[in-house]
């Protein structure tokens, strides 16, 4: 389905549309809704599931060059004011829990509840980070001189997210990875569920840091799971949507 949100021409799915309640999914970087069809059509029939597309992916435009995560957040609202959507579980994988984070913190009065998936909601640069950047400034110069499919596979290498990103999605990358939320986790006031891969290697650690820093809040771990989740278990992530939106 596809609206008009404040200009922006946006993409959306929606299964079981004549529930009364309401779950709006958000989807992390380089994804889009189709990436969590099969997860939502596990959910519970009692509830309206509703898949977006973010700016800049799927069917849904840009916004400005150089939007950040308030701006997304922004955009949030807009869309569920345009569908008037009102006292919803809102859930967010990955970049789209980051969203999901700032808007529980911007607009509480909105959601009923907060599922956060893998977020990446705290940014702090890693030791790892820090190596990747030492190396890239001092292999930059050097790029010039190599053949372009060398400095792509270099670029693979160092930043995977940045280097399959189009201009676009380059200028939003720049700025959310520098937005932390960590220092405004108690300002998330609304009934938390996180859930969490155990063998989650690219945010790692951080769901227990959340559930000790979020009021009202519960972590639910899934053992053998990475990042992608909603890819490679599907069914038991499923279940333990249920268990949290049906309690």
């Amino acid at each position: 389905m596809q609206t008009v949100v404040d200009g922006t021409l946006t993409n959306y799915e929606i299964l079981n549309s004549q529930s009364k309640n309401t779950l709006l999914i958000l989807h992390g970087w380089a994804q889009n809704s189709s990436f969590w069809i099969d997860t939502a059509k596990l959910i519970d029939s009692s509830f309206r599931i509703i898949l977006l597309d973010l700016p800049g992916f799927g069917g849904t435009q840009n916004l400005q060059n150089e939007s950040d995560v308030p701006e997304y957040s922004q955009f949030v609202k807009k869309f569920i004011n345009k569908l008037s959507l009102k006292k919803f579980i809102l859930a967010g994988h990955s970049f789209g829990g980051q969203v999901a984070g700032d808007f529980a913190i911007k607009y509480p009065e909105d959601i009923t509840k907060l599922i956060l998936i893998d977020a990446a909601i705290i940014r702090i640069r890693g030791p790892k980070t820090w190596i990747k950047i030492g190396i890239t400034k001092i292999i930059k110069p050097l790029l010039s001189f190599l053949p372009t499919e060398s400095v792509n596979s270099i670029l693979k290498l160092y930043a995977g997210d940045y280097a399959k990103a189009n201009a676009y999605q380059k200028s939003v990358l720049h700025h959310i990875l520098k937005y932390n939320l960590q220092f405004k986790l108690h300002s998330i006031k609304v009934p938390t569920d996180i859930i969490w891969g155990s063998e989650d290697k690219l945010i790692p650690y951080v769901g227990k840091y959340l559930v000790e820093n979020i009021p009202q809040a519960k972590l639910h771990v899934i053992y053998g799971a990475g990042h992608l989740l909603h890819l490679t278990h599907t069914k038991k992530l499923a279940n333990t949507i249920n268990e949290v939106i049906l309690e």
